[in-house]
């Protein structure tokens, strides 16, 4: 039983030795990637252009590519079995390199050889670079869409969009287009994008257009509105501010303070500041209305406060007295107001009815006639106004004063 089965582990390491030894793959007994062909030609031949190399040892196939330049980016053509291969649509400068492949790999690209053909590809040539290359951001700094633009050229099928991080450094294509002459890029690095175009057709591919450059920057945000504040009295009001600090949000530099025109019902410019506060030493009656406007270089937004209502004050000093058949009024002028108004009434604590009205605030006394039978007590109050557009602020009333006719 033992010599069994030390027969069949030597039966078994003799099949695994065996396969090693006579495998016959590509590359030879090195097991390595064929060496690069050597001694390429090309010719023309009729409509066509003949490539041949010198055969490598070990390899299974070759590969052919093409460019329209020496220095330029190298496109496969295709492959073949032998050592030679025939470029059926040629470009009118062709460039040839070739690689040797088998099992193992695929070579390093030859040197290359250079043909002319006048008949440019049977009728057909490389278009032209595209010019007049633009790019500008139609999107926010929040979410950009640089938008990439050039002229059409004659005879292009096809536009490749490529971009880099500098002006001479390497280009990576980041779209292409059929149909369009522009493209967007809604993804830009942050700092200097670089954009160059090529054009394509059957024969090729043209030279890399001029660059256009966007200067995108993340943080190039300009400010939210501002949330703004107002309180004070028939003296000064104090406006204040504050601005957010959110992702999104801008730092402002400066900001400009605007009040509303009660008789225009329009936001005047007061000032421009650093600060975060103004004091505003013209108040008018009723509520007083600020707009503040945060700024920066990318921008500015327009936040809106107010203040809570002004009291206009009640005159001052108010007397009344007898004048024969007319009542003289006596008062301290109040500032802001429009003018007085005079009420009237049968008792003290009794409902007061307006009977009389002095427009115009500068005023310090009135007669008013009042009709009354001899005895009769009359009590009287005054209260001053102001007016804008038609709305009306109050004052408080005065204390009554009584009349005896």
């Amino acid at each position: 039983m033992a010599l069994f089965i030390m027969s069949l582990l030597i039966v078994v390491g003799c099949k695994k030795d065996e396969s090693v030894s006579n495998y016959s793959g590509g590359g030879g007994n090195n097991n390595s990637a064929p060496l690069t062909p050597t001694g390429l030609s090309a010719i023309v031949n009729g409509s066509s252009v003949h490539i041949t190399w010198s055969s490598v040892s070990g390899a299974d196939s070759y590969k052919i590519y093409r460019s329209s330049s020496s220095s330029g980016s190298y496109t496969s053509l295709g492959t073949s079995y032998s050592n030679s291969y025939n470029d059926n649509n040629p470009l009118s400068n062709n460039y040839y390199k070739v690689t040797a492949v088998n099992n193992y790999g695929e070579s390093g690209m030859s040197s290359y050889t250079y043909c002319s053909y006048s008949g440019g590809g049977g009728g057909t040539t490389a278009p032209n670079a595209p010019t007049s290359v633009s790019a500008t951001n139609t999107g926010t700094n929040m979410v950009p869409n640089i938008y990439i633009s050039w002229n059409s050229v004659s005879n292009a099928d096809t536009y490749k969009v490529y971009r880099s991080s500098s002006a001479n450094g390497s280009y990576s294509q980041i779209g292409y287009e059929t149909s369009s002459t522009y493209l967007y890029d809604s993804n830009p690095m942050n700092g200097k994008n670089y954009y160059k175009v090529k054009a394509f057709n059957s024969a090729g591919g043209s030279s890399y257009s001029d660059y256009a450059m966007y200067n995108y920057n993340s943080g190039a945000v300009s400010p939210c509105p501002p949330t703004v504040s107002a309180s004070g009295s028939s003296s000064y009001i104090s406006v204040s501010w504050t601005i957010s600090t959110s992702s999104g949000c801008g730092t402002p530099t400066k900001y400009e303070v605007y009040k509303r025109n009660p008789y225009t019902a329009s936001y005047e410019y007061c000032t421009e500041t650093t600060s975060k506060t103004y004091r505003d030493n013209d108040v008018h009656p009723g509520i007083n209305r600020y707009a503040i406007k945060a700024i920066n270089d990318y921008g500015n937004d327009v936040g809106y406060g107010y203040s809570s209502s002004i009291t206009l004050p009640k005159p001052s000093s108010f007397n009344a007295s007898k004048s024969g058949s007319d009542v003289y009024f006596t008062w301290s002028t109040v500032n802001m107001a429009s003018g007085y108004q005079i009420f009237s009434s049968s008792t003290a604590s009794g409902t007061y009815y307006i009977f009389d009205q002095v427009d115009g605030g500068d005023y310090t006394s009135h007669y008013s006639y009042y009709p009354a039978s001899p005895g009769t007590k009359v009590y009287f109050k005054m209260r001053a106004y102001w007016v804008a557009n038609g709305s009306y602020e109050y004052s408080d009333f005065t204390s009554y004063k009584m009349v005896t006719f």
